[in-house]
């Protein structure tokens, strides 16, 4: 007990209160509560993966409208999409689907 005392009394004299203060304001803030440091890097994370969502939906879009103009300016692009994905075709035409 008397060792633990002295020990005490060594960091009691060479330590400042102020950066005592400051540290325990330090670990107070950045650690503990609702919003701390940890938190704070998961909602970042999130913010990113969200933002790289948006940006990939938006693209998907810009392509979808292209797609979209494309087929009712032009009978030739509707005729190609549907062959292509409903397997239409014209009269007296046989379709042969190929399965890889």
């Amino acid at each position: 007990m008397k060792r633990l005392s002295e020990i005490f009394q060594i960091i009691k004299n060479h330590t400042n209160k102020y950066a005592v203060a400051i540290a325990i304001f330090v670990v107070i803030t950045f650690f503990a509560g609702e919003s701390n440091i940890f938190n704070r890097i998961s909602y970042d994370k999130q913010i990113r993966q969200l933002e790289q969502e948006i940006d990939f939906y938006t693209k998907q879009k810009e392509e979808n409208l292209q797609k979209l103009e494309a087929l009712q300016s032009d009978n030739e692009s509707l005729e190609k999409l549907a062959r292509e994905q409903y397997q239409m075709t014209k009269p007296n035409e046989e379709l042969f689907i190929i399965k890889e």
